[in-house]
């Protein structure tokens, strides 16, 4: 199965393993594909003026990029390297109990950790990091079964040093539950909401947290699929 980033997310990879393991093991008719000019008149909701009036709100005094160590790009000569963590599972489950006394989901705990990252990197308390969003969260209407490139990428702004963790948890919390309604803002126009001279990068990281649900279907054997995304020809 070849994809690429640039048409499709994660969420509608999962929406096509669904179908074809539902076709190869002969179940009844597949219900009828919800178009992908749902998801456009959905992103076209919320006028314009409402996400910038938003945005405009939250980074007209930001005036300064939230780069890490002031790098704005990557160097040319830089190297691809990478590096995976895997929680344990007594980590994960403390992870889990501590979101739930603080009643967020624990993602919110991974974008205050994040944050507190970008700010030491940048040596900075009060900072800007991309945050991915499934471009889903909306509302119904099948959205969630739409096949297509739905993911959108917008700031979160976090202050990290003037209040207590809890409160930056809870600031947290309210800013993202904020995004969900301007989740398909354009971010070139969120840019210019931003107090930053032109060219000049609202931020230079970003955390892209997501929930997947393992599947078989990466397995070998009789169902088995080889998933493939091609970055070469990619403009992101």
């Amino acid at each position: 199965l070849l994809q690429h980033h640039i048409v499709t997310d994660h969420v509608s990879l999962e929406v096509v393993l669904r179908e074809i393991r539902h076709q190869a093991t002969g179940g009844p008719a597949l219900p009828a594909p919800v178009p992908f000019r749902h998801f456009v008149e959905r992103s076209l909701a919320v006028p314009a003026t409402s996400h910038e009036d938003y945005f405009r709100a939250l980074l007209a005094d930001i005036d300064d990029s939230s780069a890490p160590f002031g790098l704005m790009a990557k160097p040319a000569d830089a190297r691809r390297d990478e590096a995976l963590l895997a929680l344990d599972n007594a980590l994960a489950q403390r992870v889990r109990v501590e979101a739930r006394r603080l009643g967020v989901p624990p993602s919110v705990l991974f974008h205050v950790a994040w944050a507190q990252v970008v700010a030491l990197c940048c040596g900075r308390d009060d900072i800007v990091f991309g945050t991915v969003l499934t471009g889903r969260m909306g509302g119904s209407d099948g959205i969630g079964d739409v096949v297509g490139m739905l993911i959108n990428t917008l700031p979160l702004r976090v202050s990290t040093g003037t209040t207590s963790v809890a409160d930056c948890v809870a600031q947290t919390f309210t800013r993202l539950s904020e995004l969900m309604v301007h989740e398909h803002a354009p971010l070139a126009m969120v840019q210019q909401c931003s107090a930053l001279p032109p060219g000049v990068p609202l931020f230079t990281s970003l955390l892209n947290y997501r929930h997947g649900v393992p599947t078989d279907l990466a397995a070998d054997g009789p169902l088995g699929l080889r998933t493939v995304f091609a970055e070469e020809a990619s403009t992101v």
